[in-house]
């Protein structure tokens, strides 16, 4: 069984919420306003934009947030400036790193690729953990270079270049604001929709089911907590459909056209709900789907609600 702690959920939403929120302060207040008086108005206007969505891909990609749900226990690794990451980190991180620019390990073994945009983002990011963790920006810089950036002496000076002036510009500003116990966003995601996530059995579904004349092979899915098999014909291993199933038991399935006809709907979801450690399914359909709902009644799905458009069946294994 796949372990998903709700707590650990709630912690990474909450810190990437106050961390963008503190990085959007450290640009907005500060370094954008020192880009401009240097007459760099155009390269402020980028860092606002490129701030506005720090750390997005954390939310909107459900494996990278998954991963970095995997260490939400550690994150009070980020009061020591001298903490070098453990293997566990690194691979719970990587993710992360290669879809955002402003880490030296986005470019590889070619960290001196990263452009000045990218390291005034950086300058950002490290400043607003200086500031939520208390620490000391020049002296994690400093010693990250040896650790983990090696940066080449332009890049590394223009990085410190850039943490000097948030240093200096924020010396008076606690980031309460943002930092305030009142005033920090609150997400406890634990509800019963997050039991039933927590509760999802992957372990019953292997990489390939097979039937008399069909065989479900499982697809690659980022999303967390569902499963989908795409449906192939032994004889010719044509893909004929897919079958979606998702943690709380809600279920898709569809035979293409040129397929319908032979009952493979039926024999394809007959072995996922032999095979299923769901109690209770529930599919979803239109009500012009006469197909999709023949092979619902005859699989011993039973109608449970409706509205205009479409129809809930709902299937409780004995």
């Amino acid at each position: 069984m796949r372990k998903i702690d709700t707590n650990r959920l709630s912690t990474v939403m909450n810190d990437t919420l106050i961390h963008r929120s503190c990085v959007m302060r450290s640009c907005n207040r500060y370094l954008a306003p020192y880009l401009i008086s240097m007459n760099r108005s155009v390269d402020a206007i980028r860092l606002v934009t490129r701030c506005s969505v720090h750390d997005i891909s954390k939310i909107q990609n459900t494996e990278e947030f998954m991963l970095l749900a995997s260490i939400a226990d550690e994150l009070d690794d980020m009061h020591d400036v001298k903490h070098v990451l453990s293997d566990r980190q690194t691979d719970a991180i990587q993710l992360h790193w290669s879809r955002n620019s402003h880490h030296p390990e986005y470019y590889g073994e070619h960290h001196n690729d990263m452009s000045e945009l990218d390291i005034l983002e950086m300058a950002c990011d490290c400043h607003a953990r200086s500031k939520q963790y208390k620490t000391s920006l020049l002296e994690y810089i400093d010693t990250q270079q040896g650790l983990r950036f090696h940066f080449d002496k332009e890049h590394f000076e223009k990085l410190r270049h850039y943490c000097e002036v948030l240093v200096e510009l924020s010396k008076d500003d606690d980031y309460s604001e943002v930092l305030d116990e009142n005033s920090k966003m609150s997400f406890d995601l634990k509800d019963s929709t997050m039991e039933k996530l927590e509760m999802f059995d992957e372990d019953c579904y292997s990489k390939c089911l097979r039937t008399e004349r069909l065989y479900l092979k499982r697809a690659n899915n980022v999303d967390f907590a569902s499963v989908v098999y795409l449906v192939y014909l032994q004889e010719d291993n044509s893909e004929i459909g897919y079958i979606s199933l998702k943690f709380n038991g809600n279920l898709e399935y569809k035979i293409y056209e040129d397929y319908r006809g032979h009952k493979y709907g039926i024999e394809a979801l007959a072995k996922l709900i032999e095979i299923t450690s769901m109690a209770e399914l529930l599919v979803t359909l239109k009500k012009d789907a006469q197909d999709s709902i023949n092979t619902a009644l005859e699989l011993g799905f039973e109608l449970s609600s409706s509205n205009e458009n479409s129809l809930v069946f709902r299937l409780k294994k004995k």
